[in-house]
């Protein structure tokens, strides 16, 4: 990959981790550890995306990289939303968007 490519990447990650649209809201979970750890990575959220920030600029600035900011980086943009049954799936039942989900599979299964 090119280090425009690799500049790209690392600020793509950097603004997955600063984007809360729609982040507020209660976690409600039977695992202490699962707990704890959401409340780590939400801490982390800002110094992490500064560290992404600043290897960009360090990528575009001498061509060079960090091989571990990378992977982070392609960890963090290759997440996407597990289906039912897969490990790491979210079951939302309380926001707007489950409950018109909900509604909408009821009907079944079309748009309004």
């Amino acid at each position: 990959m090119s280090t425009a490519g690799l500049e790209q990447e690392l600020r793509t990650a950097a603004a997955r981790l600063r984007d809360d649209r729609g982040a507020k809201g209660c976690v409600d979970s039977n695992s202490r550890e699962l707990l704890e750890t959401i409340r780590i990575l939400l801490a982390v959220r800002e110094p992490l995306a500064r560290w992404l920030d600043e290897q960009a600029r360090y990528v575009a600035a001498s061509g060079m990289y960090d091989v571990l900011a990378v992977d982070v980086a392609r960890a963090l943009n290759g997440t996407g939303e597990p289906g039912p049954g897969q490990d790491g799936h979210i079951t939302d039942r309380h926001s707007g968007s489950a409950l018109y989900e909900e509604l909408r599979l009821l009907d079944g299964g079309e748009g309004w």
